[in-house]
């Protein structure tokens, strides 16, 4: 029915509600703390689940396509883990930077997301898949 921004006080991690998904958890933070950008991800996943089921409802669930949601490249898990990277000689040689990420399964978005300019040689690299995690 409604459709907004819910966050923790940091603004570390956020869940976005009817918006191109029907829940998008964001947890990000500066630093290389991924074990703990990851544990407030969990930690909200959890308590959405908890708050959904706490009301007679529950999350759209298929047992062999996993979380359901309006993306079908989002099936599964839907996660995508991403670092923004700066990459400056990289960015002189586009190539080059999709050879080493095909290579890994990663896929290098721009500085604003897919299809924009790394600005500062700033990379946004992520998983290429989301289907069955």
């Amino acid at each position: 029915e409604g459709r907004g921004i819910f966050h923790n006080e940091a603004k570390t991690v956020l869940c976005w509600c009817n918006e191109e998904d029907q829940c998008r958890i964001i947890a990000m933070e500066n630093g290389g703390d991924v074990k703990g950008v990851f544990g407030r991800f969990c930690a909200l996943s959890d308590a959405i689940k908890a708050a959904a089921e706490a009301n007679g409802k529950s999350l759209m669930y298929d047992a062999k396509l996993g979380f359901l949601g309006t993306c079908p490249s989002n099936l599964g898990t839907g996660l995508r883990a991403s670092v923004m990277v700066v990459l400056p000689h990289l960015s002189k040689d586009i190539k080059k930077l999709d050879e080493i990420c095909d290579k890994y399964d990663l896929q290098p978005r721009g500085s604003s997301g897919e299809h924009s300019e790394a600005v500062g040689g700033k990379w946004d690299i992520s998983n290429k898949q989301r289907i069955g995690f």
